[in-house]
């Protein structure tokens, strides 16, 4: 048991401990949650998502990710700016990577038109004016039901988990209802609903192959009394990309365009369609020819390159009867730097002098529904008066726009028919990817020569994380509704032989490439962490764990089964970075590199699964019996002195460990098996799994394993996890993924002696005893391990050890005065 002391005390027995305890003092984030909730209707909440490499801010308003110091108090939005989750103050836009000031995004908000009858109405997030108090249509109900909430996949056992599809889900609900506090100013009247009801999920993750990007579903239900006609979604996109504070003029440098496809990770020439709408800064922003990494001060301002690139993917699959659109255009209120690329067919007059900005409900339904994939910004230059396609940009503006400027963009789809009481849903990612500039000097390309320019930048970051956002969307290979379709393949042929019915491959790949078009919203994972109990020793712990559901689960991608192995970490407390690997086991198996002459240059790739020794030796093994072959040890063969097959001389590759592979229970590796001599389950028939192969909580004995740690302070809580992990996917570009150190981790005491082990030892006593104002205590790390924030006076405990289920505990001060009884 331990209690907090505001008061230093000296205590000689358990009933002359001098303690007081101090009220509860409301915290930041349930102080907030009553503003929220008592003050302002409706109920506008933002929260961060910060689990990965990106930090972006959600809303309940149908924006996104746009800067909370630019929201106006008179229009009710005092509130953005702190989590409603946490309290905490939140960061703007996008940020990539975390904690860089580095904006890859200022707004991200939803547009939806349709025709009703014989109106043509638009209901928005904001229309992006430069203060975003226009066109405000959406908004939450009041509190408590306006509110969002929170999902987890995280812990099992927390209320939050149910539902979840990731590790950190929000929930945002909110409508386009309410009257008589917006107004079209271009069109003079009222904000004119649509009746919608728009749910918002938006979805983040922690794992290296997810970490850059974050997912939404929007799901569109018309809670009106009238059909929507031709009905269109729309993401608009405002970037402002730079150093947040390099002052106004770092965003007026940006680029946009359309990724349609790129090489496949796959590789064999194959090529995937990608269809992101992209943004990023012109040039990087490099210092006196130089990429700047590190902030640094410049001309009495903070100063910072800014390499990567953001981007829009659509992850849903455009309907039948619908079509994409992306239009571009430069967010300028004067006529004369008003401009977007328009189309001569089905050309209209947007009636403002310009041709970029889309005011008032039909101008901006007409962009959305227009069908339109605009050129890339950096090809504006190279648009002449004869272009069959293209309006002839406005000659003050060709070559500054394409050398960059400050672009917002649309991404669209449509058109959708909604009846009363139907529903149709949006799903698209927010996609980071790191170093798409490598040339400093790249900008001198432009604006005169756009494709010099593209052959200087590198999209293959931004294609691969676009491609883990399809993939976890829509898992390829797996069959979601059980029709018997998985989805879409491609065969790789590595190497084929000349036979008489013609050439046969022999040695081919199989990849999935795309699901079966039914969302699955499934990540890859670790394997399940295995259950665990902590059992205190004579200063130390027994650890015991049992890994069936671990060693036999399949992952969701490969369908393979993927264990490798487990961690065992301790710690003082609770966080994360308090952890330390005290013991590890690792299966035995080698990555296999292959000799690859279709690339250039030729190289050796890595392209299988992890193989065990006993595969590899029964693949390349001598004798009758190969797979006994003793003789083969992947270790002699390396880069210099590889492996030739001896039917297949083209064929060369050498092997390296896929980790450490301390697969030896009790000699490489600490961890032991509780049960040595228990034999593998598939040995043995059905009929004899009877309760004796089985523990006490019900698991198979094969799998049960034991540690023990030792030299531990018998004073002090510790923290104690097992973890599991995967072997990963290297063709697919994916690294182990590991089960968090900090879920599921349990705290305990270790025992000081034989006798309290044995339960003999029952005296109550506490310590420290006496307690000193002088004792160094948190300084030794005794007190106050994870509560920086607070002084000393607030972070001192006394200790009660061995006290009985009931008791009563009576404080006096040293004068003998009774302060306090707790029963």
């Amino acid at each position: 048991m331990r209690l907090r002391t505001n008061l230093i005390c000296i205590s000689v027995s358990l009933l002359l401990c001098v303690f007081i305890h101090a009220k509860g003092v409301q915290s930041d984030q349930e102080e907030h949650q009553t503003i929220v909730s008592s003050s302002v209707s409706p109920a506008y909440n933002t929260a961060q998502h910060n689990v990965g490499k990106v930090a972006l801010t959600v809303n309940n308003n149908g924006n996104i990710g746009f800067d909370p110091g630019s929201i106006t108090v008179a229009h009710g939005y005092e509130d953005y700016g702190y989590d409603y989750f946490t309290g905490q103050r939140v960061r703007w836009g996008g940020e990539f990577p975390q904690n860089s000031m580095l904006r890859y995004l200022n707004l991200i908000t939803l547009w939806v038109g349709a025709v009703v009858g014989t109106d043509t109405l638009v209901s928005t997030g904001t229309d992006g004016s430069w203060w975003y108090v226009q066109g405000r249509e959406f908004f939450p109900d009041e509190a408590p039901t306006g509110n969002m909430a929170h999902r987890s996949t995280l812990d099992p056992n927390a209320p939050e988990y149910e539902g979840a599809v990731s590790e950190q889900d929000y929930v945002a609900v909110y409508t386009d209802t309410l009257l008589r506090l917006t107004t079209d100013f271009f069109n003079r009247r009222p904000h004119m609903p649509l009746y919608l009801e728009i749910a918002q999920e938006s979805y983040a993750w922690s794992h290296t192959y997810a970490e850059d990007f974050v997912a939404f579903r929007i799901q569109v239900t018309n809670i009106g009394t009238k059909t929507l006609h031709d009905l269109y979604l729309g993401i608009y996109v405002q970037p402002w990309v730079g150093l947040r504070y390099g002052g106004t003029s770092s965003y007026n440098d940006d680029l946009c365009g359309f990724l349609r496809g790129y090489p496949a990770f796959q590789g064999c020439g194959f090529q995937d369609s990608v269809n992101i709408a992209w943004l990023a800064d012109a040039d990087g922003d490099p210092l006196q020819g130089e990429f700047i990494d590190q902030t640094v001060w410049h001309e009495e301002r903070p100063y910072k390159s800014v390499r990567d690139i953001g981007g829009i993917l659509l992850l849903e699959h455009p309907h039948r009867d619908s079509h994409l659109s992306f239009n571009w255009w430069n967010n300028y209120y004067d006529s004369e730097h008003d401009f977007g690329p328009r189309g001569k067919i089905d050309y209209r007059d947007f009636r403002t002098g310009g041709t970029g900005v889309p005011r008032g409900d039909i101008n901006r339904y007409h962009v959305m529904s227009s069908g339109e994939i605009d050129y890339d910004q950096i090809y504006h230059w190279t648009i002449s008066e004869a272009d069959p396609i293209w309006l002839f940009p406005n000659q003050m503006l060709r070559d500054q726009w394409g050398q960059g400027a400050s672009p917002d963009f649309m991404l669209s789809l449509g058109p959708f028919k909604l009846t009363p009481g139907d529903e149709t849903s949006l799903s698209f990612a927010y996609v980071a990817g790191e170093n798409f500039h490598t040339d400093p000097n790249n900008i001198n390309n432009l604006p005169h020569n756009p494709n010099a320019y593209y052959a200087n930048v590198d999209f293959s970051d931004l294609a691969k994380n676009a491609m883990w956002a399809k993939w976890i969307y829509d898992n390829p290979g797996y069959d979601t509704d059980g029709d018997g379709y998985f989805g879409k393949f491609r065969v790789c042929v590595h190497d084929s032989i000349d036979t008489d019915s013609g050439w046969i491959a022999s040695s081919a790949d199989t990849f999935w490439y795309e699901g079966d078009g039914i969302p699955d919203w499934r990540g890859a994972t670790p394997p399940p962490a295995p259950p665990f109990w902590v059992e205190p020793t004579v200063n130390g712990f027994r650890v015991r764990f049992n890994g069936s559901r671990s060693e036999t689960e399949r992952d969701v991608f490969s369908n393979l089964i993927d264990f490798e192995g487990y961690n065992i970490y301790l710690a003082r407390d609770d966080r994360e970075s308090s952890y330390s690997l005290v013991a590890s086991y690792d299966i035995e198996d080698y990555d296999k590199y292959v000799w690859d002459e279709t690339i250039e240059p030729a190289n050796y790739v890595l392209q299988d699964v992890p193989l065990t020794l006993e595969q590899l030796r029964c693949l390349y093994g001598s004798g009758d019996d190969p797979c006994s072959d003793m003789n083969f040890k992947p270790h002699r063969f390396s880069r210099g002195d590889p492996y030739v097959h001896p039917e297949y001389p083209d064929s060369m590759f050498y092997f390296l460990p896929h980790h450490f592979n301390a697969s030896q229970l009790g000699v490489t590796s600490p961890i032991r098996k509780a049960y040595p001599d228990e034999p593998h389950p598939s040995t043995l028939p059905l009929d004899s799994l009877t309760p004796d192969r089985y523990t006490a909580e019900g698991f198979l004995k094969y799998y049960e394993y034991e540690f023990t740690i030792d030299n531990l302070l018998s004073t002090v809580p510790y923290w104690v996890n097992v973890t599991v992990f995967d072997f990963g996917s290297p063709a697919a570009g994916l690294r182990p993924l590991e089960t968090s150190k900090t879920v599921g981790a349990q705290s305990a005491y270790v025992f000081s002696s034989d006798r309290q082990a044995s339960g003999e030892e029952s005296q109550v006593y506490v310590y420290p005893n006496p307690y000193r104002k002088d004792g160094n205590y948190r300084i030794d790390g005794y007190e106050g391990r994870t509560e920086e924030h607070l002084p000393n006076e607030k972070v001192r405990a006394i200790h009660f050890a061995n006290l009985p289920a009931k008791c009563t505990i009576r404080i006096y001060t040293i004068d003998g005065d009774r302060v306090r009884t707790i029963h």
